[in-house]
């Protein structure tokens, strides 16, 4: 039985993290025994229990989204304000339907459908500035621009003459980060060029994200995760652990990232892992049990155990 990091509960542990307050020299807050952590909410999907959300500032966990076995994937603009929701069309098996939710009053911002793409789920990600969704290749349509009416705007099947594979991420910027083979490129604010970021000597690599204040990008390089600065340099590992870590995530104030750790194969395509949080410092922190009390277990408010998840995760 693989042990996990249950020796040191978030809600005990923040506070070595935050600067203390005059209420506290822990830095925790009153009443609460949590300490805020950044800033913001993260958002995770587990098994049934549909996706997830808790609050940094309380460490409350709650429902966000109840489970749904239509949902294809989902994504939150930055300014924590608009969800996209992509799900099996109704009485369209070739479509997917797209749907833009204001999250303050729950009203439909847009709502349109477009086909999946051969054998592909959408996975469409928000523009800084909200004005564009982006959607990683498909094997029909490769990478797409699409306005919020559906419109697509752009599409980029090919570069270099190779078909495109792989993730995308949008930079502050609302340049577009995206992978070919060993490299990772960065396009222009036109989407008419694409320059070299970094050519990766791994065997396999991938989940790569960007801070939100553009400067870092934090991906997957075999078994560990690694950062570098937004061009390409200083390329360091930031993990280590007699197991895997995957799916790097800034918090939003670039100075954090929540990751996943004991990466686990169920089956032919199930995997989860459990979470935690490190500084976005360019340090090496050390995953296995007891190693690294630099390490932030993400155990909510009254849990007992890093939160598992086996899907998207935000921090938003």
């Amino acid at each position: 039985m693989k042990k996990h990091l249950y020796w040191m509960a978030l809600v005990l542990f923040l506070s070595a993290c935050s600067k203390p307050n005059d209420d506290d020299e822990t830095g925790t807050k009153p009443g609460t025994g949590f300490t805020a952590l950044g800033a913001g909410m993260i958002y995770y999907a587990w098994a049934t229990d549909g996706l997830l959300k808790v609050d940094l500032k309380t460490g409350v966990k709650g429902t966000f989204l109840k489970d749904n076995t239509n949902r294809n994937s989902w994504d939150i603009s930055r300014d924590h304000t608009w969800l996209v929701e992509v799900t099996d069309a109704p009485q369209n098996y070739d479509n997917e339907l797209y749907t833009i939710t204001n999250l303050k009053d729950g009203t439909i911002v847009s709502q349109f459908q477009k086909e999946t793409g051969y054998a592909n789920h959408s996975s469409p990600q928000f523009s800084y500035d909200k004005k564009l969704l982006a959607v990683p290749p498909t094997d029909d349509d490769g990478i797409m621009l699409l306005d919020l009416k559906g419109n697509i705007l752009l599409n980029v099947v090919t570069f270099q003459g190779k078909k495109l594979e792989g993730s995308i991420e949008w930079m502050p910027d609302n340049t577009l980060l995206f992978r070919q083979d060993n490299s990772l490129y960065r396009t222009n604010k036109e989407f008419t060029q694409a320059t070299l970021v970094k050519t990766l000597n791994f065997a396999d690599w991938g989940h790569f994200n960007v801070s939100p204040d553009g400067s870092k990008i934090a991906l997957r390089g075999g078994n560990h995760l690694w950062m570098m600065n937004a061009d390409g340099s200083n390329l360091t590992q930031i993990t280590e652990s007699n197991d895997t870590e995957v799916w790097p995530i800034f918090s939003p104030d670039s100075k954090y990232l929540l990751i996943g750790y004991d990466y686990t194969y169920t089956g032919t395509f199930g995997r989860y892992w459990h979470m935690a949080i490190i500084p976005a410092d360019f340090g090496k922190y050390n995953l296995d049990e007891g190693a690294d009390k630099r390490v932030i277990p993400f155990i909510p408010k009254d849990e007992t155990r890093a939160e598992p998840c086996d899907g998207i995760m935000l921090w938003r």
